[in-house]
């Protein structure tokens, strides 16, 4: 597994995404806000951080075809994957309509 960056996919643009999609921001299993991981080491940037990009690679050094966003319920551990393909073409889609 690698961790990529994409400056374009930040925890705002991610947040949007969801939202378009209708995707409640609270954890299905206790309620709680849910916290997109980004990477923010000097914990300045907030939203504006890029999100975590999780890519899965084989022993043999091949992928599995796309990666995954994630986000962390701070309270009961739940994790909850979001495919890179479908946020990364929303934002493709909204940078030919903006």
């Amino acid at each position: 597994m690698t961790i990529q960056l994409d400056e374009r996919v930040t925890g705002a643009a991610l947040m949007r995404f969801l939202r378009e999609r209708g995707v409640a921001d609270s954890c299905p299993m206790c309620g709680t806000h849910m916290s997109t991981s980004v990477h923010d080491p000097a914990g300045v940037l907030e939203d504006e951080a890029p999100a975590v990009r999780v890519i899965h690679v084989m022993d043999d050094g091949s992928r599995r075809g796309y990666g995954e966003f994630l986000r962390v319920c701070p309270s009961c551990g739940f994790i909850h994957y979001i495919r890179d393909i479908e946020v990364l073409a929303y934002l493709d889609e909204e940078g030919d309509n903006g």
